[in-house]
Order: C-alpha cells, then sequence, then structure tokens
C-alpha cells in the first residue's frame, strides 16, 4: 500500500509475493541501502514515487504485466544501471527516472507514451 515501507534504513533486498497487484504511492521511497527488488508477474502498475530515492538499486527487470509506471517512480536511483521496459508498458509517467545518473541506456517500446523529463537527458533512449 501507499508508503507502506516509507524510508525503511535497513532494508536491502525485497521479494515481492504474487498476491500483489500493484505497487503503491510511496511504497518504498527513501529506502537507500534497497539494492534488489522483485516484482512478480501479478503487478500491473507501479505507482507514483514507488522506489523514489532508492538510491542503491543497481537493476531493475519490470515484468510483463506491468501496464504504467507512475510519475517519480525511480527518481533518484543514482546507481540503477539497467532497466528491462516490457512491450506491455503503455506509459511511463513525468520523471519517472529522472536523476538516474547512471542509467547510460534504455530500450522502450515504440507505443509507450513518455511523460515530461521521464528519463535524465544523458540516456540514450532507443524506441523498439
Amino acid at each position: 500500500g501507499k508508503e507502506a515501507f516509507f524510508q525503511c534504513t535497513f532494508l536491502t533486498a525485497v521479494t515481492i509475493p504474487d498476491s500483489v497487484k500493484e505497487i503503491g504511492k510511496g511504497a518504498f521511497y527513501g529506502c537507500s541501502p534497497l539494492t534488489e527488488v522483485t516484482i512478480p508477474d501479478s503487478v500491473k502498475a507501479i505507482g507514483e514515487s514507488a522506489f523514489n530515492g532508492c538510491s542503491s538499486l543497481t537493476t531493475v527487470t519490470i515484468p510483463d504485466s506491468v501496464k504504467e509506471i507512475g510519475m517519480y517512480a525511480f527518481r533518484d536511483c543514482s546507481s540503477l544501471t539497467e532497466v528491462t521496459i516490457p512491450d506491455s508498458v503503455k506509459a511511463i509517467g513525468e520523471s519517472a527516472f529522472s536523476r538516474c545518473s547512471s542509467l547510460t541506456e534504455v530500450s522502450i517500446p515504440k507505443s509507450v507514451k513518455l511523460g515530461r523529463g521521464a528519463f535524465p537527458s544523458t540516456t540514450n533512449v532507443r524506441k523498439r
């Protein structure tokens, strides 16, 4: 739910159970030591600021079930170097990956609707 693990400063890894349909707004906001997260195929949406400020997160694989990535969802994930965005994603919100300074390249579906500043200007965004 909303802000479920807000600023949990000792949380380093998360496996989200299959019963979860949506990662709520700010669910893991500010969990700076979080390095890995496993998102199951049951998740349809990643909410606004869900992983905002998870500065130790390096890689994220978004499952084929996800249709939407909310605003600021991964903002300030400065260690994020790799993200896999499947063809199922229809929208990526405003500033969803802003300030992800280590994210240099990402491939997204041609049909995806991008919010303003979804990716840093230093990221090579390729549409497939």
